[in-house]
């Protein structure tokens, strides 16, 4: 046979219909997977965060902070204090504890110089993987005279504050935190007026919170 398959109308036909089918399933494979790629990729919990962002692919995230140790000034007695940890999602840094709150209460033994409690709190971050966020401390102890509680403020903070001695960090990338990390808190190295002053050390790790 001399002729050219290729010649034969029905031969390039069915070639043609080949090909305008391939490329239509070339563009529509590309639209998912770019489709796939503007909307963030995966998210599989729902939650608003793509899967390569978030903190916690099937959940909530949590962020625990575990108390390390508590370093201070020597007392004459036994003295019980309260350690107070908040965290705020929206970045707030007025120090009005609006958001979630943890109260640690420990006692600090007489003639000592350091306490190392078992303590942690857990926060549910809520994925906020590329969000900052505000964590807050403030520490006290407190005295009943004449049948009315009195707080007695720590300070916690490396600044020379007569007036407010605790403080907060802002802007604190939960994933920097959910990864290990050591946060230092000294009021003991400046020199203001407050007359009790300590060094709180905290470590930070992530933790699930499975959602329901």
């Amino acid at each position: 046979m001399d002729s050219n398959v290729f010649e034969d109308n029905n031969v390039r036909a069915a070639i043609l219909s080949a090909i305008i089918f391939g490329i239509l399933i070339g563009l529509s494979i590309t639209d998912i997977v770019f489709d796939e790629y503007q909307t963030g990729l995966s998210d599989t919990d729902n939650d608003g965060v793509p899967d390569i962002s978030d903190l916690e692919i099937n959940g909530d995230a949590g962020i625990r902070f575990t108390l390390v140790e508590v370093i201070h000034t020597e007392l004459n007695e036994d003295t019980n204090v309260t350690l107070v940890l908040g965290y705020n999602d929206n970045g707030d840094s007025e120090g009005m504890l609006n958001g979630q709150v943890c109260v640690l209460n420990m006692t600090i033994q007489e003639n000592t110089s350091f306490t190392r409690p078992s303590h942690n709190c857990v926060f549910q971050v809520a994925d906020y993987a590329l969000r900052s966020v505000s964590f807050e401390y403030r520490m006290f102890e407190q005295e009943v005279i004449n049948h009315e509680t009195i707080n007695h403020d720590w300070d916690i903070f490396s600044e020379n504050n007569d007036e407010y001695p605790w403080g907060t960090n802002t802007t604190v990338d939960p994933g920097f935190l959910s990864v290990g990390s050591t946060i230092i808190l000294d009021g003991m190295s400046d020199g203001d007026s407050w007359e009790h002053n300590a060094m709180v050390v905290w470590y930070t790790n992530k933790v699930p919170i499975v959602a329901d």
